[in-house]
């Protein structure tokens, strides 16, 4: 239950970012520039079937739209648990609109358990993916990402038969705030 409130706090947080200063002239401008920051939450939380994953990211765009970042998750439910740390790039299309297409790639280290299969492992993830943010301030945007995930060793349990297998498909809802 404590994960349930963490998560909601950390939410509450980030998302409180984006109504405290108004904008003035109602026109969206996403701050994708080189050299502003980016402070990212994401996550689905599933209160029924008691399972999580959050993601935070911290990053910086090292030139107009490319922005490379530090990686850090959690992974957990009944039957397995996973703490990831890595890196991603993220090639933002830039259009003259709220809503802005992502491409992204990235690599891990993750340390996994599972106990139905006796699994306790470290393995590299590479992850290739894409996604949407829609600015709802020209500093703060809500994301949906999808991501293709391929392991170094089987150590993603498959949510049908339990088997373990090297990828996954994971899709993650988030917040991102930039900042200069």
């Amino acid at each position: 239950m404590s994960k349930t409130w963490l998560l909601f706090a950390v939410a509450a947080m980030l998302w409180g970012s984006a109504f405290a200063a108004e904008n003035e002239s109602g026109i969206i401008t996403p701050n994708l520039d080189k050299g502003t920051k980016v402070l990212e939450g994401a996550g689905y939380i599933d209160v029924m079937g008691d399972k999580l994953h959050i993601q935070f990211a911290y990053g910086q765009f090292v030139a107009d739209g490319i922005e490379v970042a530090v990686v850090a998750g959690l992974r957990d439910d009944e039957r397995y648990m996973s703490t990831e740390l890595g890196a991603r790039a993220e090639y933002n299309l830039i259009l003259d609109s709220a809503l802005v297409p992502f491409l992204s790639a990235g690599v891990v280290w993750a340390d996994v358990e599972a106990d139905d299969s006796n699994l306790d492992t470290d393995a590299a993830v590479f992850s290739v993916g894409g996604g949407m943010k829609y600015f709802i301030r020209d500093d703060v945007a809500l994301a949906v990402n999808g991501s293709y995930l391929v392991a170094t060793d089987d150590i993603f349990v498959d949510s049908d038969d339990g088997e373990l297998q090297d990828d996954e498909f994971r899709i993650l809802f988030g917040v991102r705030s930039y900042f200069d």
